[in-house]
């Protein structure tokens, strides 16, 4: 049986290699006159991964543009098809490392700062250092913007967008009518605060859905963490060098008082019950006095609130805390996604992989999203007139070019192991049925597992 198949095997070797000689006469043939090339271009088929549904880019302006590039792109580019494949961001971390681990990734895919090290020692992401240093735009990209994606010197992904995750969103009207101008710089303020906007009636001081685990951890603590530890102390963690650990007095400190606030009431009753986008929708129909969120909030507002709430709607950063190490005009931020390239493309499919990366994370990328929308992209373009955008935009475009230094974000940076306990231990820790120093614990044990980089 297995000779025969030899035999068959061999004839149609023969029979392709006749057919692709007659092809070859037949083209030269055509080239010779009508002045063409005598190749038909090859067709190339990407599969491609990401979280940008239909209902995300109803108000998720970054999505808008990026869908807008993708489908230019594929007119421009007419020998590559895009096959692309949404999955809702709650599934798409399920989804996507579930494939890493079994070796069935697609050809092009979202990738988070935190999964990069899980999936470079599964040899599944290929480096785009080359590609970046072709495009001849490396040095444009912002300070940092890559430090989740590198590793040994190589670059594993391309950033999608340029995300600052713990910015305060308040209803400067709501605050008025309890005694303050702007949102306090003070923590003793904001909690003064809320106990007269319950005797007001008003459902929440800051709105916050934690259902998924991610929000507090990545929009609340990813900042505030830093107020009390510094960011010597995150960076260590990240690098996880053992110089510093989760146990240590800051961190545990930064769980306590997540816990009093909590505790006292100023986060709606039902924070673990509702997603993040449900908590800005609180706010932006005036149930909440603030949100703290990350940049996609700027659309968020712009797109789902009343006209009263988007007039009074100002920009604010975390107060700072009592004996904090922390910089207190910084906020998390960075790159938190990133396009990245399955490790088994080659030839025609890889540089075209490339190709379609690079077009969507480059300079044209950023341009076109503070030109249409006023926000900040990962390609810094230069100063904007941002004036005919909202002042919910503007806000942001002052507070970034303002020179907010940005601190790591947890989620994108540690490892995602840490990180799944953090997130499902920090609902137990807010609801009360775990303690800050347990936790901590918990925490470094998992930090522990992971080991050195």
């Amino acid at each position: 049986m297995r000779k025969f198949k030899k035999i068959i095997s061999l004839l149609l070797t023969a029979a392709v290699v006749f057919l692709s000689a007659c092809s070859g006469k037949t083209a030269g043939k055509s080239a010779s006159s009508g002045g063409g090339t005598g190749k038909s271009a090859q067709k190339v088929e990407l599969s491609f991964y990401n979280d940008y549904t239909a209902q995300n880019r109803a108000s998720d302006d970054n999505a808008r543009l990026f869908y807008d590039m993708m489908r230019q792109f594929e007119k421009e580019n007419p020998t590559i098809k895009l096959d692309v494949t949404e999955i809702s961001q709650d599934n798409y971390s399920n989804k996507i490392q579930a494939q890493n681990a079994g070796g069935d990734l697609p050809d092009v895919f979202f990738l988070k700062g935190s999964w990069v090290q899980s999936f470079i020692r599964n040899g599944s992401v290929a480096p785009l250092t080359d590609a970046l240093n072709r495009s001849g735009i490396k040095d444009k990209y912002r300070q940092g913007i890559f430090d989740p994606v590198t590793s040994g010197g190589k670059i594993y992904g391309m950033p999608t967008q340029y995300s600052v995750t713990c910015l305060v969103f308040y209803n400067s009207n709501l605050w008025k009518s309890v005694g303050y101008e702007q949102f306090p710089d003070k923590w003793d303020d904001v909690l003064a605060a809320s106990k007269k906007f319950k005797a007001k009636g008003t459902p929440a001081t800051i709105a916050l859905g934690n259902k998924d685990k991610w929000p507090f951890e990545s929009t609340i603590l990813s900042c505030l963490g830093d107020r009390f530890t510094g960011t010597d102390w995150t960076r260590s963690i990240i690098a996880r060098d053992g110089k510093s650990k989760f146990t240590d007095d800051g961190f545990v400190k930064a769980l306590q008082f997540s816990q009093k606030l909590a505790k006292s009431g100023l986060f709606n009753a039902d924070y673990n019950a509702i997603t993040d986008e449900q908590a800005s929708t609180l706010y932006c129909q005036g149930k909440a006095a603030a949100v703290i969120d990350g940049f996609w909030d700027v659309s968020y507002i712009n797109a789902n609130a009343s006209d009263e709430v988007k007039k009074a709607t100002r920009l604010a950063l975390l107060p700072a805390v009592e004996g904090g190490k922390g910089d207190t005009k910084a906020t998390s931020g960075g790159a938190g996604w990133f396009i990245a390239e399955n490790s088994s493309l080659e030839g025609e499919k890889k540089k075209a992989a490339e190709k379609f990366i690079m077009a969507m994370t480059g300079e044209e990328y950023s341009k076109n999203l503070t030109a249409k929308y006023g926000l900040i992209g990962p390609v810094n373009v230069g100063k904007t007139d941002t004036s005919k955008f909202s002042n919910v935009t503007q806000d942001y475009v002052n507070l970034i070019n303002g020179g907010v230094t940005l601190t790591p974000i947890y989620d994108i940076q540690m490892d995602s192991t840490v990180i799944d306990v953090m997130n499902t231990g920090l609902q137990d820790l807010l609801n009360g049925s775990v303690q800050p120093a347990d936790l901590a614990k918990q925490i470094q044990d998992a930090q522990d597992k992971a080991g050195a980089k």
